[in-house]
């Protein structure tokens, strides 16, 4: 069985509304995200969660909030427009990203974002102290890394938004401990429900003007666009009366972003083992203000073709990776090959092609598990050349196999069958190893022809 996550932007998508559905469908206790904060060492830190209803729909709310009550400590700086004082110099000038995770979905006439007495005085947040936060916790290495890739995404989608370095972006209400911890709390429910593919319906940004801490911006903001793209996105349902309404987040967005998942119109084929629903704070009337997740347990063939499932072989699914080498060595990519085969690869091949400038490269393909991409993943990128890696599913269709053992004039070999469904022998081979074993002892010749 494979497990399949089915992500339902139902009015949208924010980091809070995404790990609050986990904690509705018991993939995570809220426990378990109570224990986040002081991973991160936000010791007066807590997260509260609570049953809320919307639109007739039960769901689960999260909050973070100040152990002891209050406001919550701040992780940035606070600046004027007419001064700026950071504890240390940038080269450049700050580009502000702001957020709008809890007041999700608002209006523009609405003002969520973290702002101090006057409108020129603000906290922010920069986005290398937040990468340091989080690679320096004691979260487990899996939510580090999810972590870290969201908040790189938001600070390359401001720093194209504002002509900026990464390195310079500040953060406004995503810079925010609430944020970061719901962006941790979302890595922790990724890595825990373990899930070999990700599915998700199309992204709903919302329409008309957001009022943020530096003016009123079209919906999607600056970031929210960019982060879209290569992203599908729908329209606002038209029960959502609101003339000016954002419905998904740059965190929400990211953290889509950051999973790859494949888009689809509807949930898939499969067996429900679990649903559970996010709510964001605003009351949208009678349309639920909600995301929805469900759990599924997906049979060997299930997303095949009938035709496929009525043929007399086996079916299954499997990821390949692949990229394009044109800077590594011979040598160094036979060693990549074997360690992946060590490692629990089911086939590793190599291609010869052409690439850009004229250049000779290998086309490495490595076909695997569903539940085993992503560490093949990342171990392809810690340790060859390449900068990036494909990765795609396919449908297989295989023989049956079965192994014996036969009797031949060089000894007892181990054949490998090749069967129908049905039992029916369709092709057999001995095995390589042994079979090679016997070329040596004859010196080169082929074996003789087995016993039955």
């Amino acid at each position: 069985m494979t497990k399949v996550v089915f992500l339902e932007s139902v009015a949208g998508v924010a980091g809070d509304m995404f790990a609050a559905a986990f904690v509705d469908a018991g993939i995570v206790t809220a426990a378990e995200l109570a224990s986040l904060p002081a991973a991160l060492g936000l010791k007066d830190v807590r997260v509260e969660a609570r049953s809320v209803t919307k639109a007739t729909m039960r769901a689960t709310h999260l909050r973070v909030v100040a152990a002891g009550g209050g406001a919550l400590p701040s992780l940035g700086h606070s600046h004027e427009d007419a001064a700026h004082s950071h504890g240390h110099e940038h080269g450049h000038g700050h580009a502000h990203v702001h957020d709008h995770e809890h007041g999700h979905a608002h209006e523009a006439s609405e003002s969520p974002h973290l702002v101090h007495g006057d409108p020129g005085h603000h906290e922010h947040t920069h986005f290398v102290d937040i990468d340091r936060l989080i690679a320096k916790s004691q979260l487990s290495e899996g939510v580090r890394g999810f972590a870290r890739r969201v908040f790189r995404l938001i600070a390359e989608a401001e720093a194209a938004a504002h002509g900026e370095r990464v390195e310079d972006i500040a953060f406004h209400e995503v810079g925010s401990v609430d944020s970061i911890v719901d962006v941790v709390m979302a890595a922790y429910c990724v890595e825990r429900v373990g899930a070999a593919r990700w599915l998700a319906t199309p992204i709903r940004p919302g329409h008309g003007m957001v009022r943020i801490a530096h003016g009123t911006q079209p919906i999607p903001p600056p970031a929210s666009a960019r982060l879209l793209v290569d992203m599908p996105v729908t329209k606002t349902p038209a029960r959502i009366a609101r003339e000016n309404v954002e419905l998904s987040t740059p965190t929400g967005i990211a953290i889509l972003k950051a999973l790859a998942p494949q888009f689809v119109e509807e949930l898939p084929a499969g067996t429900v083992a679990t649903q559970g629903m996010g709510a964001g704070t605003m009351d949208l009337g009678s349309f639920p203000n909600v995301f929805r997740i469900f759990i599924l347990n997906e049979s060997p063939g299930t997303a095949g073709s009938a035709a496929a499932g009525s043929l007399p072989y086996e079916t299954d699914r499997i990821v390949e990776l692949a990229c394009n080498i044109d800077d590594d060595t011979p040598e160094h990519l036979a060693w990549v090959g074997e360690q992946l085969m060590a490692q629990g690869a089911l086939d590793v091949s190599l291609l010869p092609a052409v690439g850009k400038k004229g250049r000779q490269l290998s086309i490495l393909s490595v076909l695997c598990a569903e539940a085993d991409w992503t560490r093949h993943a990342d171990w392809l990128l810690r340790n060859s050349t390449t900068f990036g890696v494909r990765h795609r599913v396919w449908d297989r269709l295989k023989l049956a196999r079965k192994f014996e053992r036969r009797s031949t004039p060089d000894g007892t070999i181990s054949y490998k069958i090749g069967l129908t469904t049905g039992g029916d022998v369709l092709k057999e081979k001995p095995e390589f190893d042994e079979q090679r074993a016997v070329w040596e002892k004859r010196g080169g010749s082929a074996p003789r022809n087995p016993k039955r």
